[in-house]
């Protein structure tokens, strides 16, 4: 879609469903806005040779638009009786806890975006990610908790799901319209992100494979394009996906972090040690002398005659750098 979503793209994959898809949509968010957590919805079937297949797109439409349903399990079943059609679907939590919860988001949701209303929008965005980036951790206990936002708000961990529902949630608050990205990865096999709309243009932002180790922030996966996440995260390309073309939001190259040349990574070396602001973070522009990138930075602290040890955290794809005073 290349139309800037609206609601914040909190409906953006109801609009993909069919006329019917979005009726039986429109009656599950109604019914859970009420606080019926009954984990059944019945539906007047106008189309009973796709009502199966539509209620399931449905089901999953709504679980993949609102991370705030929490509750709502992975397994449904659907049912016809004539006209009518009725689904049934677990609800993972009492509606005791699921309003104590509902609490602890709200709390959570506020300490991460408090204090950023005065911001520019790409600024906003970057503080509210980097906050999330330091907040969780990465661990699957092979529980629900994380893959929902349980997990992040109470434990402070997760998976990509749970990292990222709370993302979604953040960013919407915050006036950031932003939908979530099923794909592939390497490492992880399948994988979740998320797409932001910064200034009407779509990007990638991966707050998972963003998380802060040993306290450094590197944002390598804030704000991509489709060519630059492609390096190491893929088959997420497809008709429902927007295309992210633009790389001018990229952490590294709205914040002017590339060097050009050899020349110009002398002076980014120089002017930050100088000015003790470590760590330094670094974005390649050009290529060095057999592609080795950390003997370039030794050879630039060396010919500057800067000393004392530093650990050098490398991106191969991305090109980027992050030099820390060990």
């Amino acid at each position: 879609m290349k139309k800037v979503p609206e609601k914040q793209d909190s409906e953006y994959y109801r609009r993909l469903l069919s006329p019917q898809g979005k009726a039986f949509y429109d009656r599950i968010y109604a019914q859970l806005l009420r606080g019926n957590y009954s984990g059944e919805t019945s539906f007047l079937i106008n189309k009973r040779e796709t009502a199966t297949s539509d209620c399931f797109a449905a089901y999953k439409a709504i679980r993949d638009d609102h991370p705030e349903f929490f509750f709502l399990g992975f397994q449904s079943e659907f049912t016809c009786c004539g006209q009518m059609g009725t689904l049934k679907y677990p609800i993972l939590y009492s509606a005791d806890i699921i309003a104590r919860i509902q609490q602890q988001m709200r709390k959570s949701i506020y300490r991460i975006v408090r204090g950023t209303a005065h911001l520019q929008v790409i600024d906003r965005e970057a503080l509210v990610y980097e906050r999330i980036a330091r907040k969780l951790s990465y661990n699957n206990h092979s529980d629900v908790r994380d893959h929902n936002i349980v997990g992040p708000i109470l434990m402070s961990s997760g998976v990509c799901e749970g990292h990222n529902a709370l993302l979604l949630l953040c960013f919407r608050r915050i006036g950031i319209p932003c939908i979530k990205v099923y794909g592939k990865t390497k490492t992880d096999g399948w994988h979740c992100w998320t797409i932001a709309w910064i200034n009407g243009t779509p990007v990638h932002c991966d707050v998972t494979w963003d998380s802060s180790e040993d306290g450094i922030m590197r944002f390598d996966y804030f704000n991509l394009s489709d060519e630059q996440i492609s390096c190491d995260h893929y088959e997420f390309k497809s008709a429902i996906v927007p295309e992210c073309k633009s790389e001018n939001w990229n952490y590294y190259r709205y914040n002017g972090l590339s060097v050009n040349s050899f020349k110009s990574l002398r002076s980014r070396i120089k002017s930050d040690s100088l000015a003790a602001t470590l760590p330094i973070l670094i974005h390649f522009n050009y290529c060095p002398p057999a592609g080795d990138y950390l003997k370039e930075v030794k050879k630039a602290f060396s010919a500057e005659q800067i000393y004392g040890k530093h650990e050098l955290y490398f991106h191969p794809g991305l090109k980027n750098l992050v030099i820390k005073k060990a």
